[in-house]
């Protein structure tokens, strides 16, 4: 069960796919720039986005279903619960304390310090407006890698290097410009591992577009863990006190 527990972590980066969206700010190569404004548009306008709350169900990683809450909220609050056996982790960070809860450490129900392996995907979950945008935001490597073919449809690749956990290469579709595809290379367990992370299942929401449904797994593999999205909530009202280490902790 521990190993579930750790590897929860860092198979949840895929998140990133609902969160992916927003306006950008500095100037790109003229070809990447266009790319990016048509899939900002394809998605639509979250610029009055302050707070989410998804409520997700995460298959084939268990025998059995894992419920799981991920809120946000604006500048760069986050919160996750995975309901796993009765029990809940909880894992945060309120923009400078990043903590977790998790009852099948030796820690039990005290929260401790995330760990500086976890820290830096901690932080990029974290970002509201999703990698690309915190990308051009922060200054972090942001390439345009041309045209691919993706189970036989064409596919704009982008290429982002964010400090401290990598590098990610995001495929989006080149007739409606959304995301369909992300390849990130990340430390799992002490070893590096390519995931390929795939959004499906977009549906109309409040104006916006999303994916409904996202697949992870090894570069390769042919058996994915699947995230179902059950719920999902623009603008809840999340006191941010939800995000803070808890008193006595």
């Amino acid at each position: 069960m521990s190993a579930i527990c750790r590897i929860l972590f860092f198979t949840l980066l895929c998140l990133h796919a609902v969160h992916t969206y927003g306006q950008a700010a500095n100037t790109v190569p003229a070809n990447l720039d266009y790319i990016l404004q048509q899939h900002y548009a394809a998605i639509g306008d979250f610029s009055r986005i302050q707070s989410r709350r998804v409520k997700l169900r995460i298959v084939g990683m268990a025998p059995f279903e894992i419920p799981t809450t991920v809120e946000s909220k604006r500048p760069n609050l986050f919160r996750r619960d995975v309901f796993l056996q009765g029990q809940v982790q909880s894992s945060s960070y309120d923009g400078k304390d990043a903590w977790k809860i998790d009852p099948f450490l030796s820690s039990g129900k005290q929260a401790v310090d995330i760990s500086a392996d976890e820290l830096p995907a901690m932080i990029e979950e974290a970002y509201f407006d999703g990698i690309l945008v915190a990308a051009q935001k922060f200054g972090f490597p942001l390439h345009y890698q041309g045209q691919e073919k993706l189970d036989g449809r064409p596919v704009h690749v982008i290429k982002v290097s964010v400090p401290g956990t990598g590098e990610s290469s995001i495929y989006l579709d080149a007739d409606n410009f959304l995301e369909v595809k992300r390849l990130q290379r990340r430390r799992i367990m002490g070893q590096m591992t390519d995931l390929e992370i795939f959004s499906m299942d977009y549906r109309k929401q409040d104006g916006l577009q999303l994916p409904f449904r996202i697949e992870i797994g090894s570069r390769g593999a042919s058996q994915r863990m699947r995230m179902i999205i059950d719920q999902l909530e623009s603008n809840p009202v999340i006191a941010t006190s939800r995000f803070q280490r808890p008193a006595g902790n």
